[in-house]
C-alpha cells in the first residue's frame, strides 16, 4: 500500500467541516471545452460582502496528466500554474506563478508495487520579492512513513523561513523555524480511518490537537467526527470543539451536513438539474467575531 502524503491524513475528512461548503455566497460558474485538451472557466461570486469576485480560468490537459492553467483573477491578478506528473520517475513536480510570488512543490510517492512504498516525501518552495515590505523566503518540507501489517502511518512537516526587510540594510540569509507539526494515521480497513495530529501553539506554549475520525457506512452514505483543542504546559483546560458529519448520496443528488458543539452548523444540497448543470444549495450558521451566530442561506449555479 502506498503511503499517503502527511498533508492528506485528513484529505476525507477535510471537505465535511470547510467553512466554504456550506457558506457558499451567490455564485454562478460557467464551463466549456474547446477540443479534447483545452478547457474554459469563468466564476462569479460574493462570498462575507458585496463585492463580486471574478475569475476566469484557462486549462489545457494532456493524457501524460500534464497540465497548464492560466487564471485571471480580477482581484489576484494573473496566475499560472504548471503539473508535470511523473517528471521523473514518480517524482511529480507543480509550479504556481502570480504577479507577486512563486512556489514550487516537488512530490516523491513510491508506487505500492515498490520495496521501498513505505515512505512519502513532499517540499515546497516559496519566495515573494515583496511582502509587506519584506522579501520572504520559506522552505516547507514534509514526511511520511507507514507499516501495512499495522495499518499505521506516522508523518511530520516542517516550515523554515527568512525574512528581511527591502528597506533596511543588507543581511546575510537568517533561517528560522516557523512551525512544526506531527501526526498519525490508523486505516483499519478501506472505508474506516482515524488520525491525530498535533501543533505547538505559541500562545499558550502548549500544543494543539486535532483528531478526526471516517466511516463510510455504505456505497451511498459516510460519517466523519473531529474534535480539536489544545492543552498548555499547566495543564490547563480549554473544552475541545467537537463537531459530527455526514455525506448522503440521494439518487443523483447529493446531501451533506455538519454541527458542532460551539452550535454552529451547516447543510449544502447539490441538485444534479441536467447533465451540464448542477445547483448546490447551501445554509449555515457560524459565529461571528463578537459571537453571535450568523445564518446565511447561498447558492451556487455550474453549468
Amino acid at each position: 500500500m502506498a503511503v499517503p502524503f502527511f498533508s492528506d491524513f485528513t484529505k476525507r475528512t477535510k471537505d465535511y467541516f470547510k467553512r466554504d461548503k456550506y457558506d457558499l455566497g451567490q455564485g454562478i460558474e460557467i464551463a466549456a471545452k474547446c477540443g479534447g485538451d483545452i478547457g474554459l472557466k469563468g466564476k462569479f461570486s460574493s462570498v462575507g460582502g458585496p463585492q463580486v469576485r471574478s475569475k476566469f480560468v484557462a486549462t489545457m490537459k494532456r493524457d501524460n496528466g500534464r497540465e497548464i492553467e492560466v487564471t485571471e483573477d480580477l482581484n489576484k491578478g494573473l496566475g499560472l500554474k504548471v503539473t508535470l506528473p511523473k517528471l521523473y520517475r514518480n517524482i511529480d513536480l507543480q509550479s504556481e506563478h502570480s504577479n507577486a510570488d512563486v512556489e514550487v512543490t516537488a512530490k516523491y510517492q513510491p508506487s505500492a508495487e515498490a520495496k521501498n512504498s513505505f515512505y512519502s516525501a513532499k517540499v515546497a518552495g516559496y519566495f515573494n520579492p515583496s511582502k509587506n515590505g519584506k522579501r520572504v523566503c520559506s522552505t516547507k518540507a514534509e514526511f511520511a512513513v507507514g507499516d501495512d501489517q499495522l495499518n499505521l502511518s506516522v508523518g511530520g512537516d516542517i516550515t523554515i523561513v527568512d525574512e528581511a526587510k527591502n528597506d533596511g540594510a543588507s543581511q546575510s540569509p537568517d533561517p528560522k523555524i516557523k512551525s512544526y507539526t506531527l501526526g498519525f494515521l490508523y486505516t483499519p480497513s478501506k472505508s474506516t480511518q482515524y488520525s491525530v495530529i498535533y501543533t505547538p501553539d505559541a500562545q499558550s506554549n502548549g500544543m494543539e490537537y486535532e483528531f478526526t475520525c471516517f466511516r463510510r457506512m455504505s456505497e451511498k452514505c459516510a460519517l466523519s467526527a473531529k474534535a480539536f483543542g489544545k492543552v498548555d504546559t499547566k495543564l490547563t483546560g480549554y473544552p475541545p470543539v467537537i463537531s459530527l458529519a455526514g455525506g448522503w448520496t440521494l439518487g443523483a443528488n447529493y446531501l451533506q451536513a455538519f454541527v458542532n458543539s460551539r452550535k454552529e452548523w451547516g447543510m449544502a444540497y447539490k441538485v444534479r438539474v441536467s447533465d451540464t448543470a448542477s445547483l448546490n444549495l447551501g445554509v449555515s450558521s457560524f459565529l461571528s467575531a463578537d459571537q453571535r451566530s450568523d445564518t446565511k442561506f447561498g447558492y451556487k449555479l455550474s453549468v
